[in-house]
């Protein structure tokens, strides 16, 4: 498992809770990384910022089942 950011679970936490700027700091500090791992494997822009857009929605409606235990934010 990757090591542990606490950083990102604490805004994890925050984003479970509703709070809107912790989403925004979330997106702020993965999104770039994120886009670069879709852009890899889609090769495609347009189809990799929808499936950013798409998962970020899901972190917005599922934050609130994340398990530290589980997994690495």
């Amino acid at each position: 498992m990757p090591p542990r950011d606490p950083r990102l679970e604490h805004l994890l936490s925050a984003v479970a809770g509703g709070d809107e700027a912790a989403f925004a700091n979330l997106y702020q500090a993965t999104s770039s990384k994120l886009l670069g791992v879709a852009l890899r494997i889609l090769r495609n822009r347009e189809l990799a910022e929808e499936v950013l857009q798409e998962a970020f929605f899901k972190v917005w409606e599922r934050a609130g089942d994340y398990n530290p235990a589980i997994a690495a934010p």
